[in-house]
Parts: structure tokens; sequence; C-alpha cells
């Protein structure tokens, strides 16, 4: 088979097989999208709107079947463009297979020299970078060494400082503990000398607060007896009221209340002892 004998299908004849129409198609629109079904009663309107989508399923039924129609025909036409495209390929690959490989062999060539000319440049590249590396490295050891032993020799400095700080601190401190030991004497005498002053005056308080104590008793109980010695002759009276109480003869009572002899007897008696409390309250 050559191109020749492809024959390509005229896609506008192809699409021309579809149907229905556009106008077709906007006739049914406006015809089917006014239908409505006002209710399960409207055996009518169902009906109507049945037969009118019965119509569309068929059309679409035969645009599928018509879809189905042309591409085959197209899927027929495509294997018999591959094939040819294979049979070309398959005559033109030797000969592109052949000039590639001559290209090649000087393309290598080429890049073999390239590569040569730059790994001796990045060979004098890396020996003049690790002889400024060792360069370096010798310069910045020689400034460790040298910052090392500055760096020692300011320690032992330090550390003769300190000694000194410390030494002069311990003195100091030694000071300080005998100007401290010194205060704590002379507060100690200080406190000493207060508390015995302080005890002196409580002691002196306390005498003369016991000798105050002491006159305000005698005084009490001078004025306690010449009170008891003034009413002598008054408690005399109650008592002796007290005794009269006792004396006095009970009632003589009819049989019916003799029950309460005993409760006035006790009632006498009862008073003649609060009378003698009075009298002892008063003496």
């Amino acid at each position: 088979m050559t191109t020749a004998e492809l024959t390509t299908p005229d896609a506008s004849t192809q699409l021309a097989r579809f149907s229905p129409s556009d106008a077709a198609i906007a006739k049914m629109k406006a015809e089917y999208m006014l239908l409505t079904i006002k209710g399960l009663d409207d055996r009518e309107g169902f009906d109507l709107v049945h037969r009118a989508r019965m119509d569309v399923k068929g059309k679409r039924v035969e645009v599928e079947k018509t879809r189905k129609e042309l591409k085959a025909d197209a899927l027929e036409y495509g294997r018999k463009v591959d094939a040819e495209a294979k049979r070309i390929t398959a005559l033109l690959e030797p000969i592109e297979t052949h000039l590639e490989t001559e290209e090649k062999r000087i393309e290598d060539e080429r890049e073999r020299i390239k590569n040569a000319a730059r790994l001796k440049a990045e060979a004098e590249a890396r020996a003049k970078q690790e002889a400024e590396a060792a360069r370096l490295k010798a310069a910045q050891e020689a400034e460790a060494a040298r910052l090392r032993a500055e760096r020692e020799k300011l320690d032992e400095e330090r550390r003769a400082m300190e000694a000194e700080r410390a030494k002069v601190q311990a003195e100091a401190k030694r000071l300080a503990d005998i100007e401290a030991e010194r205060l704590r004497a002379i507060e100690m005498e200080k406190a000493k000398a207060e508390a015995a002053e302080r005890a002196r005056r409580e002691t002196e308080a306390r005498i003369a607060r016991e000798a105050e104590e002491a006159a305000r008793k005698a005084e009490a109980e001078e004025a306690a007896r010449k009170r008891a010695e003034a009413m002598r002759p008054d408690v005399e009276k109650v008592l002796a009221f007290a005794v009269a109480m006792e004396s006095l003869p009970l009632p003589e009572l009819s049989p019916a209340s003799a029950g309460f002899l005993m409760d006035l007897q006790a009632a006498k008696a009862k008073a003649a002892e609060w009378v003698r409390d009075i009298a002892a309250e008063m003496g």
C-alpha cells in the first residue's frame, strides 16, 4: 500500500449522517419543554410526556448508533495510517542509523579531546587549590600556636593576680574577724551592763511594789478590823435575832393542817440560818 492509496474520510460528509438536525432539535425543544403533568390524575398529560420522552430517547439512541458506526470507519483508517507509517519508518531507519553512527564517532572524539583538556585544567586547579590550602593551614597553625602561647602567658599572669588577690582578701578577712570579735566583746560587755542595770531596776521596782502591796494589805486589814469592831454590836443584835427566830413557838394548827408543821419548822430553821449568814457577812 502507498500513501496515494489512503483515502481520508470527509469529516463534513460523515458528520452529516447524524440525525436529528439542529433545527429538528430546536423544534422538539420548543414543543416538548412546554409539556407538564398537572397531577396524578392527568392521564392525558402523562401520555403526552411519555410519548415525547420516547421520541427523544429514540433520537438519542439513533445518534449513539451513528457515532459508533462513524468511529469504526475512523479506527480502520487510523490502522491503515499506522501501517504505512511503520513501513516507511522501517526503510528510513538504516539510513538514519548509519548517519548517526558517523556523526557520533566524530562527536565522541571531540568530547574525548575536550574532556582531556578539562581534566588537565581541573588537575592543575586542584593542585593549586591544595597548595593554597596547605599554605593557609600552615598559617593558621602558626597563628594558633601564637595565640596559644599568649593565652598561656595570660593564664599564668591571671593565676598570679588571683593568688595575690586571695592573699589580700585573706588578710582583710583576718583583720575584719579581729575587729568583729572586738566589737562583739564590746557588745557583750554592754549587754551585760544593761542586763545588770535592768535587773537592779527590776529588783528595786519589785521591792517597792511589794512594800506598797504590804502597806495596802495592812491598811485594808486595819480598816477591816475597825469596821468589824464598829459593827460588832450590830452583828450581835443580828445573831440574837436569829436565836429569837429559832425560839419562836409554832402556831397550833387543826388536825387537817398538822402535816404542815414540819414545813413551818424547816422554814423557821432556814430563816434563822439565813440571818446568821448575814451576820457573818457583816462581821
